[in-house]
């Protein structure tokens, strides 16, 4: 009396009317299931309603695929997730409801439940094709997630499209969901920054990522000596030092630091030891210059040069060494050693690319970056940085209008004034954010200028200087 239940029922239910057939039986009479038809009614947007597929989808793991045993139990799996999905997404609750659902017409079967029918006709049609942060909330206004977008408009149209094919986790969500808020940007950019504020001060449930912040560390250079010394740091003080960065965790930290003593022989012992004029282990290992010894430091202020070269990317020579030094470590079979040298060398071309568009200490990278978005034509953005930090940000047309021009005058005066002090310290936030524009200048390396400002340029020079670029950034375009 119960139902039969296969996967790909009519090629199943052949061979055990066949087997009976053969011991002289009646076939098989019983009301029958099959989850091919359930999956191509559910899942439309999936592709492939193989059994393996659906395993995957869901993230069921079973023995003995292939098996009978194994199989049928992946189908009963199957089963319990599509009954779950039924009840939600098509009101059904008895067999016979179920039954018959699986010979509807695909028309007549509706994917979504009605909120997702809602959003998509009436909130959907007003989200305008511009960056920004929205927002996904429950009935009662709390946020489920917060995400970010270059153009609002797909971005929001592809959470509510194929839902019945998301995986869990986001149908669980979208289940949830009731309304859909939004705040546009000038940039893409603007809309990184603020999608980190607000993830961190709302922590929506469905926001796996920038939760918190995190003190990022930084490599110091310290200049305030005769004999400079490079460190890592997490905290960045008005003590005359270089801060570089961040980069991304302790080990990347390390890394860095332990590649410039390798390659550049600074000094690693602290004051008390140099004074003492004695040679060290590092010395002996070939790490330091040993200027305790030799007393030379215009000689040694021209390593420290070579290093500043390093950190902000100028100088590839460390990286070509690499690379010389994991090609022998393949010819000599040494495999291991290649692994690692190339792990390394990996990483620090990503670094070091980030630390190019900078090409200076945080408290000095002061610049205008032009923009040139080849997916929008009709504009270039100027984004203003100053001490490391993201300032603001505005739109050119090609070549910029004499409104503008004034504009951009206006604002580099106050941005770049020369009488501004560098902040005394770098807060979690600011750490984080100045890491989230060297991420988000890597990405874009290939569509921006820089326009660096000196302190003795006054805001006039350094507006044409970007209008100029502006120009030139739409001429190479065309």
């Amino acid at each position: 009396d119960g139902i039969l239940v296969a996967h790909n029922l009519t090629f199943d239910q052949s061979f055990l009317n066949a087997e009976l057939e053969r011991e002289g039986r009646d076939p098989l009479s019983n009301e029958t299931l099959c989850t091919v038809r359930l999956a191509r009614r559910l899942l439309p947007g999936l592709d492939s309603k193989g059994l393996s597929r659906l395993t995957q989808f869901y993230d069921i793991d079973v023995d003995g695929r292939h098996r009978a045993l194994g199989d049928a139990e992946a189908t009963s799996l199957v089963l319990r997730r599509f009954l779950s999905q039924l009840a939600f997404e098509h009101e059904i609750e008895t067999v016979d409801e179920l039954l018959r659902f699986q010979h509807q017409s695909y028309q007549t079967v509706r994917s979504v439940p009605g909120h997702i029918d809602e959003i998509r006709t009436e909130v959907l049609p007003q989200v305008p094709e511009a960056p920004g942060v929205y927002t996904l909330k429950k009935s009662s206004g709390t946020p489920l997630y917060i995400g970010k977008a270059k153009n609002l408009s797909d971005r929001l149209r592809s959470h509510f499209t194929a839902v019945e094919s998301s995986g869990a986790r986001k149908r669980k969500m979208l289940q949830k969901v009731r309304t859909v808020d939004w705040t546009t940007t000038d940039t893409e950019l603007e809309a990184i920054l603020l999608e980190s504020r607000r993830i961190k001060a709302k922590k929506p449930r469905y926001n796996r990522a920038q939760r918190c912040y995190y003190s990022r560390p930084f490599i110091r250079l310290d200049t305030n000596h005769e004999y400079p010394t490079v460190s890592w740091t997490r905290r960045l003080e008005t003590d005359g030092a270089e801060y570089y960065g961040p980069v991304r965790n302790t080990d990347q930290a390390e890394m860095v630091v332990d590649v410039v003593g390798r390659f550049f022989e600074l000094r690693e012992c602290d004051d008390d030891r140099l004074r003492l004029g004695q040679r060290c282990l590092y010395a002996d290992m070939d790490r330091c210059g040993a200027p305790c010894e030799t007393q030379e430091p215009e000689a040694y202020a021209e390593g420290v040069d070579r290093v500043r070269a390093f950190l902000t990317g100028r100088d590839p020579s460390v990286v070509d060494r690499l690379r010389d030094r994991m090609r022998q470590a393949s010819e000599d079979l040494d495999f291991e050693k290649a692994a690692q040298i190339r792990d390394t060398m990996e990483q620090l071309e990503r670094i070091l690319e980030k630390q190019r568009v900078a090409a200076a200490p945080v408290r000095r990278h002061n610049a205008a970056l032009v923009h040139h978005d080849n997916d929008r034509d009709d504009r270039v953005d100027v984004l203003l940085v100053r001490f490391g930090q993201f300032q603001e940000s505005m739109s050119c047309a090609q070549p910029p209008s004499p409104e503008q021009q004034a504009r951009l005058q206006e604002r580099c005066r106050t941005v770049f004034d020369p009488s501004t002090a560098p902040p005394a310290s770098i807060s979690k936030r600011e750490a984080t954010e100045i890491r989230l524009l060297s991420h988000w200048t890597y990405a874009h390396r290939d569509e921006l200028t820089a326009v660096r400002w000196r302190p003795n340029q006054s805001p006039e020079a350094l507006a044409e200087m970007i209008e100029a670029a502006v120009t030139e950034s739409s001429a190479r375009v065309e």
